[in-house]
C-alpha cells in the first residue's frame, strides 16, 4: 500500500501543477488528508487493514480514473468554450489590474488551445489597454509586459504601431516580445525598425538596435532579413558605434553579433581598447561588450 500511496501523492502533485481547474482544489486536499489518516491507521491496525487491502486498492483506482476523466472533460469543454467577449473587452479597458490580468490569462489559454487567430477579436481592446498602461507611471504598469506578450502572439498588422511605440517607451531595450511580434507580422516591419536607428531619441536608437538583434535571433531559418537588409542595417549600426549616448553604443555593439562581419572587426577592436565609458563600479561596459562581439564574429 505504500507504493500505492506514493503513486496517488505523485498524481496529486502533478495534477496541481498542470491542472487549471481550481474547483478540484479541496477535493485533492481531502484525498491527501484521507491517505494521511489511512497511513496512521495502518500502523495501528495493520491486520484489519490488510483484510481490506483489495477494497482500498479498487477504490483508489476508481478515484484516479474518475478524477482524470472529469478534469480532462472539463478542460476539453473549456477549450471549445473559450471566446473573447464584450465583458472581456470591458475588463481590459478598466482600471482594475486584477480584472485585466484575468483576461490576459484567458487570452494566453486561448492562444495555447485555439491558436493565434482566436486572439484577433481582442486586438483593438489590447491596444487600448497598452495605451492606457503607457500613460501611467512606470511603477504602476502592472500588466504592460503581459499585454505586450499577448499582442506579440497575434502576428496582427494592427499591432505594429503599438509594438514600435513600446520598443521606444518601455524599459528594457530589445524586449523579446516586441521582437517576436514584429517577426510574426512579417518583413514589412523591418523598414520601421531600421528607421528607428536614426531617431533623434537616443533611447529609440539604442532599443531599435537591440530589437533588430532579437529579431535576428527569432529568425532561426536565417531568411527574414534579406542580404540588402543586412547591409543597410550594418551600415547604420557602424554609424551609431560612435554615438555620444553610452546605451546606444552598448546596444549597437551587441547588435553587431547578428549583423556584423569581418569588415567591422577593426572598428570593434578600437572600441575594445579605447572606449572611455565606465559605469559606477569602474567597469568598461562598452569594451566588455565589444570583446564578446569580437569573439562571436571571429567564430563565424
Amino acid at each position: 500500500m505504500c507504493s500505492l500511496l506514493k503513486i496517488i501523492v505523485i498524481r496529486i502533485i502533478i495534477w496541481r501543477i498542470y491542472s487549471r481547474v481550481n474547483s478540484f482544489f479541496y477535493l485533492e486536499r481531502a484525498l491527501f488528508f484521507c491517505y494521511t489518516i489511512r497511513l496512521f491507521y495502518l500502523e495501528k491496525h495493520e491486520r484489519m487493514l490488510k483484510m481490506k487491502h483489495g477494497l482500498y486498492t479498487c477504490l483508489s483506482a476508481l478515484f484516479f480514473v474518475v478524477s482524470f476523466a472529469v478534469s480532462g472533460g472539463i478542460d476539453c469543454f473549456a477549450a471549445e468554450d473559450l471566446t473573447f467577449t464584450e465583458a472581456d473587452a470591458k475588463a481590459l479597458k478598466s482600471d482594475n489590474p486584477d480584472a485585466v490580468a484575468d483576461v490576459l490569462f484567458k487570452l494566453a489559454d486561448m492562444n495555447e488551445k485555439k491558436g493565434k487567430d482566436a486572439l484577433k477579436p481582442a486586438v483593438p481592446a489590447l491596444i487600448q489597454a497598452a495605451d492606457r498602461e503607457l500613460k501611467l507611471p512606470e511603477d504602476q504598469r502592472w500588466n504592460l509586459v503581459d499585454i505586450v506578450k499577448i499582442l506579440s502572439m497575434t502576428g496582427d498588422e494592427r499591432t505594429k504601431p503599438m509594438l514600435l511605440r513600446v520598443m521606444s517607451a518601455m524599459w528594457g531595450g530589445g524586449n523579446p516580445f516586441v521582437a517576436q511580434g514584429l517577426v510574426l507580422i512579417g518583413q514589412s516591419t523591418i523598414p520601421s525598425v531600421v528607421d528607428s536607428l536614426k531617431s533623434a531619441n537616443p533611447d529609440t536608437r539604442g532599443r531599435a538596435a537591440l530589437t533588430l538583434h532579437k529579431m535576428a535571433q527569432f529568425d532561426t531559418a536565417g531568411a527574414f532579413f534579406s542580404k540588402e537588409n543586412r547591409e543597410m542595417i550594418k551600415k547604420l549600426l557602424i554609424g551609431n558605434l560612435n554615438d555620444e549616448n553610452v546605451n546606444v553604443r552598448i546596444y549597437t555593439v551587441v547588435a553587431m553579433r547578428s549583423f556584423g562581419d569581418n569588415s567591422v572587426i577593426p572598428v570593434l577592436e578600437h572600441i575594445e581598447k579605447y572606449d572611455a565609458h565606465k559605469d559606477s563600479g569602474g567597469t568598461y561596459e562598452v569594451r566588455l561588450e565589444a570583446t564578446e562581439t569580437l569573439k562571436k564574429l571571429r567564430g563565424k
